[in-house]
């Protein structure tokens, strides 16, 4: 990895339930090739395994086979077939590794203990909250002294993650659909700052349209592909605008409006008066983001 790096990562994905996690993936290898981010680990957020393999898979392609992955261990969240609609066929075309992998809880916090209390890791999230939840609720044990709310406390400076719906109070988001006790645990009980992209802010960012001029080996052509029944290689964009602003904070794409967020149990989220959090808020035209973001899929 190059020495220019100036900030530190985390990436906790739900790679499968979606293509757009391979296109944030993507985006951070290729910044990280830049110099810009130095990514700690990568963790995996829900039970189908496919996903995890893919993403070390994805991971080993970019250069980054020194990146560890952690993947959630709990074989009825998500394990539906639905979540492996383009992971496992290319898995298994491009015969990757599909050994078990290490405990994401176990990864992050061992990543996290290792970063000795500098508080400098930016924590990114682009799935259901379970790993981050249950990193929250992990207790002290052989790898620190710290529970998961200390460790992060400690280690993290930010937390963003791809959350919520905010132009509607009837709408429940996908990523906090799927596990809204998770979902509201951390935005409760999260020691640092929470950046929340929010649904409506990615769907109508469409990226993927320099795919075609890559193989169709390529991790993240064969993921629109396949995730689009070959029909075309593009998509929304939630998860790569979130990568993208975690690691270029001062991005003048996009600004931060301050809030306090709160998630009811229906799911709904609800913003109101207070600056301990923020909302990710468009700044430039659909067009500019686009170009942004497009060559860093390659």
């Amino acid at each position: 990895m190059s020495e220019k790096t100036n900030v530190k990562l985390i990436f906790d994905t739900d790679l499968g339930g979606d293509c757009d996690d391979t296109g944030a993936c993507a985006v951070l290898c290729n910044l990280a090739k830049a110099g810009e981010v130095q990514l700690l680990c990568a963790t995996y957020c829900i039970g189908n395994p496919w996903g995890g393999y893919f993403l070390r898979y994805e991971l080993d392609y970019f250069g980054f086979s020194d990146v560890p992955v952690g993947v959630l261990w709990d074989d009825t969240f998500m394990t539906d077939a639905v979540y492996e609609k383009y992971s496992r066929p290319y898995v298994e075309r491009m015969g990757a590794s599909t050994e078990k992998q290490e405990d994401a809880v176990r990864l992050l916090r061992k990543t996290l203990a290792a970063n000795g209390g500098n508080r400098d890791i930016v924590l990114c999230a682009v799935g259901p909250l379970r790993n981050i939840a249950n990193l929250l609720k992990s207790p002290a044990d052989d790898i620190s002294p710290l529970d998961g709310i200390s460790l992060v406390r400690e280690n993290v400076s930010v937390f963003y993650t791809m959350l919520g719906y905010f132009e509607s109070a009837e709408y429940t988001e996908w990523n906090l659909k799927m596990d809204i006790p998770s979902a509201r645990y951390c935005v409760e009980n999260m020691p640092v700052k929470t950046v929340f992209l929010p649904s409506e802010a990615g769907s109508h960012i469409v990226t993927g349209q320099l795919l075609q001029n890559v193989s169709d080996e390529h991790p993240v052509r064969a993921a629109y592909t396949l995730w689009n029944n070959g029909t075309c290689h593009v998509r929304s964009s939630w998860d790569l605008i979130t990568a993208y602003c975690a690691v270029r904070q001062d991005t003048p794409l996009y600004t931060y409006r301050p809030v306090h967020v709160t998630i009811d149990e229906n799911g709904i989220s609800h913003p109101g008066e207070g600056d301990d959090m923020a909302i990710l808020t468009q700044n430039a035209p659909d067009e500019e983001i686009v170009n942004a973001l497009n060559p860093l899929m390659l």
